[in-house]
């Protein structure tokens, strides 16, 4: 290839290099068992650029957004929750979205539970990867009986709260992309 080709090639190259995606993905685990894999959150992210001028110190930010992506592998509705959504920097630096689902996640996979964006200093450098706060629990009524015997005993005597709190759980709405 010819070094005025490669110099054409360059301005492509440089805007891929600003656009930057990647992804992780964080195993969903049951409550009641650390060994009992009941899904997968699979997030991505993509840089879009510089952002808003300011932040701290007259520094420039950048945005990013982001999508999270569910798999339920049970054959019964999962219940989600998911919140705090996390950014990490290469310098530590960590951007927090307040977005949040809550819902009941059909079997197989459910694009765009949650999605946003996110703002992160301009120097902070590549992001490194993700941090989610999850909790998913089976919403078959074997998965039920196992948390609320789980529940029962760091909780004794609470029947009536653990049952409430199970209804509640099997009444939440189904995910939907957002």
């Amino acid at each position: 290839m010819t070094v005025a080709r490669w110099l054409g090639m360059a301005p492509l190259v440089l805007l891929c290099a600003s656009c930057t995606r990647s992804e992780g993905t964080v195993e969903l685990l049951a409550p009641f068992s650390d060994d009992t894999v009941v899904g997968q959150i699979t997030a991505s992210w993509r840089d879009v650029g510089d952002g808003r001028g300011g932040g701290a110190a007259g520094a420039g930010e950048r945005e990013v957004t982001f999508r999270i992506d569910a798999t339920n592998r049970l054959a019964e509705p999962l219940y989600v929750r998911l919140r705090d959504f996390r950014l990490v920097a290469a310098d530590g630096t960590a951007a927090t979205s307040t977005a949040s689902a809550d819902c009941a996640l059909a079997p197989g996979a459910t694009p765009a539970v949650l999605s946003g964006t996110l703002s992160l200093p301009a120097q902070a450098g590549a992001i490194r990867g993700f941090r989610l706060d999850h909790f998913a629990l089976p919403l078959s009524e074997r998965g039920r009986a196992f948390y609320r015997e789980f529940l029962l005993e760091q909780r004794p005597g609470q029947a009536a709260a653990i049952d409430a709190e199970l209804a509640a759980y099997a009444a939440t709405p189904a995910c939907r992309a957002q």
